[in-house]
């Protein structure tokens, strides 16, 4: 099973955002989104797409149930 990752938005360039994930930067394509993406944003990524955006909440949220579940982030 693969699973969706948030990560913050720490640069924009076109139709690519780079995110802070918990262990690696990561550029994503976000050209599928329908809302604005801007620094400060938290996104789910699955491979090489952001698949939806998130709160700052449900990101913090996200990664301590991965945490606590024993899967490494």
């Amino acid at each position: 099973m693969c699973l969706g990752i948030p990560g913050k938005v720490i640069a924009i360039k076109g139709h690519q955002a780079k995110v802070e994930l918990p262990d690696h930067c990561h550029w994503l394509d976000v050209s599928a989104l329908d809302e604005t993406v801007k620094v400060g944003d938290y996104l789910l990524a699955y491979q090489d797409t952001a698949i939806n955006k998130v709160s700052p909440q449900q990101a913090r949220e996200t990664l301590t149930l991965f945490k606590q579940g024993g899967h490494h982030v």
